[in-house]
């Protein structure tokens, strides 16, 4: 051994003072312990000196002198020596070392015998406890399931026999459980947990295997859990699949049975306030339980789908992680794409019943997910401070829904002005009025209101009832007091992030699309004013026999006319959209051949506020161009009779005047006259008056309430979505039965413009249950009806327009 390992070796015996190996070196006639190295320095200084002289000039960390050594020993061994360890210390000889070493050892073994016996016992207690408690649980199940008193007597449930005795077939109904909670003794907080959680545990092991039944044979004992080796009927998945649900439907009722309870009139308002909060805790702890057996179980899938392939292309550690994540360790853009694209199809697939169908596209294509505790903050930090009762709610990644009620006083002790006020004012304002203060507690919230997107819209899961004995079909909570006319209103939340298509979104094809549009509808309305003068000899023998087109700029009167009646449409969409704060898309013309323009698509960039928000942007645009264009048209027809030359103006055809209902009866009372011609009479008009025939036949066609046309913005905003939607299908039947039939021109190329862009129904507003008031729904009932009579043909005419 070298000096400068001799030296290392002492210094760690110096410091530690416990290694008989190293205090072997020091002095070989004392080997154990910090006392006998101290001491064995402090009676022989020289022999220490003598035997590692030479390391000390090599190994600056020892002292050269001896004294200093055995001081630093010395403190050591006082601080950390007891005087029993001194006195075993001292012994020398190795038998009584080993003998020390030996019984320490001994006493270790014993003492981790008795911890594994502590541990054991332990678990035995805290096993016992749970199937103590499971014992419990069950036995309140099958009360619940089983019991037979005389207040449920007259209830019929169907029996089956299993394992030799009685079981039911159908679960008790939400009323009988509540009478049940009541009669047993169970409504109790920590009794109704129990059950929630003892009914979810069976429900996941009857996913998972067979000792969930809701109603096992009791002979088989606890050992088998309701399993028979060999017994294919009721182990089977068909079985295990009906007992999942058996189970499900049954912790849904005792949850609705706990609400019920907190409705009854025979409680105070006290009890019914904590049974209502009880029934709250309830379901979230319910539905808290299934979304973690839910993401356990996606997991699980997960990691036996990706087992299998390991990281391509990336064999760092970096990208096994990654690879075990998220699939593949390449960040190249196909494989974000596929990643986005498979993240979007799994949202779909898995979206829940109550997401409506107009937020449905939105959840699943949300760019972010959000916390489960910021759900929870909505219900614990803005649903409690407001007068929304939350009775249930539900979530997942991307969305959340809050079911609940508005509360009421009791009649008992409402004044009759309050009781006037409630008769005034519908359930649905009550409504409005709640969600608006919601709305603004959001936008005051410091963490929710950059992260949380609310929605006002029907329960997509409400169904109405056909029992008129209110048992069947009457959600709980639910916010009329009377029979039920609709789905009742719930608040459903998305990420802030969610919104619609932007322009910064719209590719290099959409966009190179919209621009041909555009131009396309300048030449369009070029060709429907040089159409106009296509009659006039002056205009004809210049233009076609002497290639003169200096009577050209004749047309323009009505070419910048069409175009500024589109602008017109457009700039009432632009102020009704400031008004309401909503954002607009850059609009893109549609080309017409029989009146140059069908007006512009306006994409929608923002969500609107409320229903009237989204009627007045529908209803501006259309609205205006219709009443400017129908002055025109009357003030086209009065200069045309009271003109003394005619050679300038454009020259028709009398059977235009008859090619709409309108145009016509407007014709007849102004200009009765020209109604006498013959059909094929060509008789000059003024040019104003085929700039209001281009806007009235373009505001009429987009009156029509078809899914994103104005007229089915307006429309939807005026009686809801569900009722819009089967009027939009209706109306394209009426479309496809006219463009086949052949009568009208611009209903076959119209149909086929809304068929291709317009078809389907608008985004949705945050407010979709308040309606807009009698005053717009007359004002659209007005408009659709003149939109109407413009489409439908004059009598004895020769098609419609």
């Amino acid at each position: 051994m070298t000096a400068a390992a001799t030296c290392t070796l002492l210094a760690g015996a110096l410091a530690l003072g416990s290694s008989p190996v190293l205090a072997s070196h020091a002095a070989p006639s004392r080997r154990i312990g910090t006392n006998a190295i101290s001491s064995n320095f402090n009676s022989n200084p020289p022999a220490a000196s003598s035997s590692f002289g030479s390391s000390q000039r090599i190994c600056p960390a020892l002292d050269a002198s001896n004294g200093s050594i055995s001081r630093r020993q010395h403190n050591l061994h006082t601080r950390f020596a007891s005087p029993s360890e001194s006195t075993i210390s001292q012994p020398s000889g190795d038998g009584s070392a080993a003998e020390k070493a030996q019984s320490l050892i001994e006493k270790a073994k014993a003492l981790r015998l008795e911890a594994v016996a502590a541990e054991q016992k332990l678990r035995s207690a805290t096993q016992q406890k749970k199937d103590t408690a499971k014992e419990a649980a069950d036995g309140w199940i099958d009360t619940l399931i089983g019991a037979t008193t005389a207040s449920v007597a007259s209830d019929t449930i169907s029996k089956a026999e299993v394992g030799g005795r009685a079981v039911d077939n159908v679960i008790p109904t939400s009323q009988t459980l509540a009478l049940r909670l009541q009669e047993s003794n169970l409504v109790s907080e920590k009794k109704l947990l129990a059950i929630v959680e003892r009914l979810h545990e069976r429900e996941t092991a009857m996913m998972m295997g067979p000792e969930g039944y809701l109603s096992k044979d009791a002979s088989l004992g606890d050992s088998s859990g309701g399993f028979v080796l060999g017994d294919y009927d009721n182990n089977s998945i068909e079985r295990k699949r009906e007992e999942t649900d058996r189970i499900s439907g049954l912790l849904d009722r005792v949850l609705q049975a706990v609400q019920i309870l907190g409705e009854e009139s025979a409680f105070t308002e006290s009890e019914n306030a904590k049974m209502s909060e009880l029934a709250s805790k309830l379901r979230v702890r319910a539905s808290d339980l299934r979304q973690n057996r839910d993401a356990l179980f996606r997991r699980r899938v997960d990691n036996l789908a990706n087992s299998g392939s390991g990281p391509k292309g990336d064999d760092s550690i970096d990208g096994y992680v990654r690879g075990s994540i998220g699939g593949s360790g390449s960040n190249d853009d196909k494989g974000n794409k596929r990643s986005k694209e498979e993240k979007l199809m799994e949202r779909l697939i898995e979206t829940p019943p109550w997401m409506p169908s107009q937020l449905a596209a939105f959840a699943a294509t949300s760019p972010v997910d959000v916390e489960l505790k910021h759900w929870k903050m909505i219900k614990t930090d803005l649903l409690a401070d407001s007068d929304f009762v939350c009775t249930s709610w539900d979530s997942t990644d991307v969305a959340a829904v809050y079911r609940g009620r508005l509360p009421r006083k009791p009649a008992s002790i409402r004044s009759s002005e309050e009781a006037e006020d409630d008769e005034e004012q519908s359930p649905g304002d009550n409504f409005t009025a709640v969600f608006e203060d919601l709305q603004t507690g959001l936008e005051k919230h410091v963490e929710l209101k950059d992260r949380i997107r609310l929605f006002l819209v029907d329960d997509n899961e409400w169904r109405p009832s056909f029992d008129t004995s209110g048992s069947y079909g009457t959600r709980m909570g639910d916010w009329r007091d009377t029979e039920e006319e609709g789905p009742p209103p719930v608040i459903v939340a998305l990420a802030s992030e969610v919104e619609p298509e932007q322009e910064s979104e719209r590719g290099v094809g959409t966009k190179s699309l919209a621009a041909f549009s555009s131009l396309l509808t300048v030449c369009t309305t070029f060709a429907y004013a040089l159409s106009t003068f296509a009659l006039n000899p002056t205009f004809f023998n210049a233009v076609v026999k002497e290639n003169d087109v200096t009577p050209v700029p004749l047309c323009l009167p009505i070419f910048f006319g069409v175009l500024a009646i589109s602008a017109l449409h457009e700039i009432g969409h632009v102020v009704a959209a400031k008004k309401h704060k909503i954002k607009l898309g850059s609009p893109v013309p549609l080309p017409s051949l029989q009146v140059g323009s069908f007006g512009s698509i306006t994409p929608l960039r923002s969500f609107p506020s409320s229903r009237s928000a989204l009627f007045d942007l529908a209803i501006s645009g259309p609205g205006i161009a219709m009443m400017v264009s129908l002055a025109l048209l009357i003030s086209g027809l009065n200069l045309t009779l009271g003109a003394r030359s005619l050679a300038t103006f454009p020259v028709v055809p009398a059977a235009l005047m008859k090619s709409s209902f309108l145009i016509g009866s407007i014709v007849s009372v102004v200009a009765p006259k020209m109604m006498l011609v013959p059909l094929s009479q060509p008789i000059p008009v003024h040019p104003i008056f085929f700039v209001g025939l281009a806007g009235t036949v373009m505001s009429a066609v987009n009156l029509l309430p078809i899914g994103r046309l104005d007229g089915g913005r307006a429309f939807m905003a005026a009686w809801g979505r569900r009722m819009a939607s089967l009027v939009s299908f209706l109306s394209l039947l009426a479309l496809a039965f006219f463009s086949f039939s052949g009568t009208s021109g611009i209903i076959i190329f119209w149909g086929a413009l809304v068929v291709m862009t317009q078809r389907l129904p608008d985004i949705p507003c945050v407010d979709e249950v308040t309606g807009v008031g009698d005053v717009r729904v007359n004002s659209y009932l007005v408009l659709l009806a003149l939109s109407t009579l413009t489409l439908a043909p004059f009598p004895n005419g020769v098609g419609s327009m």
